[in-house]
């Protein structure tokens, strides 16, 4: 179950909108900058350029965080890397996605029409309660549960009304917008703190993008015509079931390199949600690719949270290796 949910967290592949935007750094970021402050050392370079995949340091920002670094060598400029990734062609490297689409601007009712469920899945969102099994605000339950269970159209009309209620929020107050989740006893899990402190530890981000990393933190505050974004839904497995997640991506383009960012602001269920930065630094033989991703879970909290991580997060290394080599086969295609 854990590897299934693994797969599913990571988006990377899913990214769009990584072409055609004015540079944003004073000076160009290069690959062995960045691998220097991502603690790599020569040796590990090298592992890299001969087509390991090399795991970085990466410190956790919560006791609910899996984090987790890889930098690896995808034998494609980042133009084409980029391509290949609007594309949408690389969506499919995670086969835990079963749906997805992109929303358009401003987003509407007709983008969700790709997402359907299933009689069984209207009756589980329908008898939704507080708690753990769900992540749906106090008002999202009292919606599903005024809905027939014996009416799985009516269901899956209030689960893209929810769905695109929350986008419409993220996208006019960004973190703010976010509606935490419903756990019962008056306790509620919110996710955009968690959110927030990844986008501030974005170190490498800040220091040679600092706009794009402020941005980031202060979403939607400065994200002018500099910036491309990109909304999209998408329908994963995860441990066995169906989870419903909204994802944004925000890019930006340094000289040849591409600078991207990846936050999912909503996750049905299994996890809380995800914010990853990626790098595509160009480099003799291709594209260096330099990830670092902070996925947050309460499965990870509490007593021997310590440890509980460092084993999530090296599985979660090795799930991403799998999902990356089959998306950098597919570029090599």
């Amino acid at each position: 179950m854990r590897s299934r949910r693994m797969r599913a967290i990571w988006g990377v592949v899913s990214a769009a909108g990584i072409l055609g935007l004015a540079a944003l750094a004073e000076a160009q970021v290069t690959a062995d900058q960045v691998l220097a402050e991502s603690g790599l050392s020569e040796e590990d370079k090298q592992r890299v350029l001969k087509g390991e995949f090399v795991t970085a340091d990466a410190k956790a920002v919560s006791d609910r965080d899996l984090a987790v670094s890889i930098v690896f060598l995808v034998k494609t400029s980042p133009e084409a890397l980029s391509k290949q990734v609007l594309s949408g062609s690389l969506v499919t490297a995670s086969k835990d996605v079963r749906a997805y689409a992109l929303f358009k601007n401003p987003g509407s009712v007709a983008d969700l029409a790709g997402l359907r469920i299933t009689a069984d899945e209207a009756k589980a969102l329908a008898a939704a309660k507080p708690g753990s099994k769900f992540n749906l605000s106090a008002a999202e339950i009292a919606a599903f549960n005024g809905r027939p269970t014996a009416n799985p159209e009516a269901v899956q009309a209030e689960l893209h009304q929810m769905l695109l209620r929350r986008l419409q929020a993220y996208r006019a107050s960004g973190l703010a917008g976010i509606a935490p989740y419903d756990r019962g006893g008056s306790t509620e899990m919110n996710v955009a703190p968690d959110l927030r402190k990844a986008g501030e530890a974005a170190r490498v981000l800040q220091k040679h993008l600092p706009k794009f990393h402020a941005v980031l933190v202060d979403y939607p505050k400065g994200a002018g015509p500099e910036y491309q974004e990109n909304f999209i839904w998408q329908k994963s497995i995860v441990d066995g079931k169906p989870t419903y997640v909204l994802q944004h991506t925000l890019a930006a383009a340094d000289g040849a390199a591409r600078a991207m960012a990846q936050r999912q602001y909503y996750v049905s269920g299994s996890y809380n949600g995800q914010q990853a930065v990626a790098g595509f630094l160009p480099v003799q033989g291709g594209t260096l690719v330099v990830y670092s991703s902070h996925a947050f879970t309460e499965q990870v909290a509490g007593v021997g949270s310590s440890m509980k991580r460092g084993i999530g997060s090296r599985m979660m290394a090795t799930q991403l290796k799998q999902m990356f080599e089959a998306g950098r086969t597919k570029v090599a295609q």
